[in-house]
């Protein structure tokens, strides 16, 4: 894995420094010490992060929940909070925030660094996604509006006939935009054009 970039929001120095010494141990982390909002949102804005591992209650007029809520309109990051409030509203608060981890201090150092190696394995396989749904409506888009009727029609569960009864055309036709829907999208199974399909269901065929 590659040296993360991580902004560590923490109003208290010493722990703050134990945390930082922790990760960078080993060329594991880049760690930026924010040690109340006004530096998280400083530095968020000057730096491009990986990460951010925030502690709650940061003796400010806001919290660390609020606080990297506010930040993460600018872009996404995973988040983790490392606190000492265990209490339920405050778990629920924070899980709004949709945080991949809630850890408890005093926290344990390969329990941490777990937590973020897997905080940034979900990440990726988060940004995968987004980036083979976008090729899919590009795809989707090359479509005819017809084409786009019996591709999602198939996915249905119709068989050819049904769909060119439904259409008002002929099997035949049905079946050459079926060709021409594979090689377009470069598929060459039903199957693959029915998974095809279900992935982008949500798609208007306006």
């Amino acid at each position: 894995m590659e040296r993360l970039s991580i902004l560590l929001i923490e109003d208290v120095m010493i722990i703050a420094k134990e945390i930082k010494a922790t990760l960078e141990k080993g060329d594991y982390a880049s760690v930026t010490i924010a040690l109340g909002p006004d530096e998280a949102r400083k530095f968020f804005v000057s730096q491009t992060f990986d990460l951010i591992i925030s502690d709650i209650n940061l003796n400010a007029d806001i919290d660390g929940i609020d606080l990297v809520q506010e930040l993460c309109t600018s872009y996404k990051v995973p988040i983790v909070y490392l606190t000492a409030y265990t209490d339920e509203s405050t778990v629920r608060k924070a899980e709004g925030s949709l945080p991949f981890a809630y850890l408890l201090k005093p926290y344990n150092v390969n329990q941490l660094k777990l937590t973020i190696n897997l905080a940034m394995l979900n990440a990726e396989k988060e940004s995968q996604n987004v980036r083979y749904n976008e090729k899919n409506v590009e795809l989707l888009e090359s479509l005819t509006r017809r084409e786009r009727e019996i591709l999602f029609s198939l996915a249905s569960g119709k068989m050819s006939k049904e769909v060119a009864d439904i259409l008002n055309i002929a099997t035949a036709t049905v079946e050459k935009h079926k060709q021409n829907i594979k090689e377009k999208l470069s598929l060459t199974t039903l199957g693959e054009l029915i998974n095809f399909a279900v992935s982008t269901k949500t798609i208007s065929m306006d």
